[in-house]
């Protein structure tokens, strides 16, 4: 069996394809099952990162094949088709399953082919994740106090495996608002016995000055150097400038886009996560996940494939064929 479609796009060797659609994401849908409510939650999720999104999916795409419920499972991608505009991983992930996965399904009623085709797709990518953390781990010889912000499993993972080497002294968690995922992520740090401290996001300064690095994930990284991620990166890259400490980004290489930043849709969110619409009394509202930061800021991408400084992404970005 080959699946060389999903290795190729995770290993950087094919440049994965994008969809941008412009309706809302419910837009022609009429029926409303478990299975779509599913996909739907995916489709809104707001606390998960781009890599913890595409296991969901790939979890939700095997209980599908399972019940063998191939109309719901096509509708399911049209939702996310229009949805998580911000992820353009995810969408190369969604091109795959409906290029690859949707006719092993429909050949093969017993489903056999198309689960282990999931299976292999979810290895590679948990594969990706392990070794990115055991990299990243191997970076440093002394315990270190670390300041991150908002949530990706990538870098729970790094952490993790730094705690587990005696490596992670302190880590400061900034909280990520509106939705507070960095909620999660210390949540997680602290059932693992990690010594970690939540702060608000207007602290990051705070947290930075007692820090010996910072570290973020990413949710793409485009052609022309720049890294979109939670919004509050790029003040917290400049708080690392500021007290000359490095950022460290951890992510996979489908991370790397061949596009532009102005081709990646950076989608507004609705003011009621700020405001009730009572508490607005007129006045404009701008609320935003992701934000742009320019990669001259980082020190160092470590990913699956290695480590690489912002000169040298153009070996992550457009390699195609062997």
């Amino acid at each position: 069996m080959q699946f060389s479609a999903a290795a190729d796009v995770f290993s950087g060797r094919r440049t994965p394809c994008f969809f941008h659609g412009k309706a809302p994401f419910f837009a022609g849908t009429t029926r409303h099952t478990p299975v779509l409510k599913h996909f739907q939650d995916l489709a809104t999720d707001n606390t998960s990162g781009a890599t913890e999104l595409i296991h969901k999916l790939l979890a939700l795409c095997e209980n599908c094949a399972i019940g063998y419920q191939l109309d719901e499972l096509r509708e399911g991608f049209d939702l996310l088709e229009n949805a998580q505009q911000s992820m353009p991983s995810l969408h190369a992930v969604l091109h795959i399953l409906k290029s690859d996965f949707l006719p092993r399904l429909r050949e093969n009623e017993e489903t056999a082919d198309a689960i282990a085709y999931l299976s292999q797709l979810d290895k590679i990518l948990s594969e990706s994740g392990v070794a990115i953390a055991a990299i990243f781990a191997e970076k440093f010889s002394s315990p270190q106090c670390v300041a991150t912000i908002s949530r990706s499993s990538t870098v729970l993972a790094s952490l993790l495996r730094m705690h587990e080497h005696g490596m992670l002294k302190d880590a400061f968690v900034l909280e990520a608002r509106p939705m507070t995922e960095g909620h999660r992520s210390i949540r997680d740090l602290h059932e693992r016995g990690v010594n970690a401290t939540l702060m608000v996001d207007a602290a990051m300064a705070v947290a930075v000055a007692q820090a010996d690095f910072a570290v973020v994930g990413a949710d793409s990284i485009s052609a022309d150097g720049y890294l979109l991620n939670k919004t509050g990166t790029l003040p917290l890259a400049i708080c690392c400038k500021e007290f000359g400490i490095p950022l460290y980004v951890v992510c996979d290489s489908l991370k790397f886009s061949p596009q532009l930043r102005g081709d990646i849709l950076v989608e507004d969110r609705p003011g009621e996560e700020l405001l009730t619409p009572e508490e607005e009394d007129g006045f404009a509202i701008w609320n935003r996940y992701f934000e742009w930061t320019s990669v001259d800021y980082v020190k160092e991408f470590i990913t699956e494939r290695g480590c690489f400084t912002p000169d040298q992404l153009s070996a992550l970005v457009g390699e195609e064929g062997g």
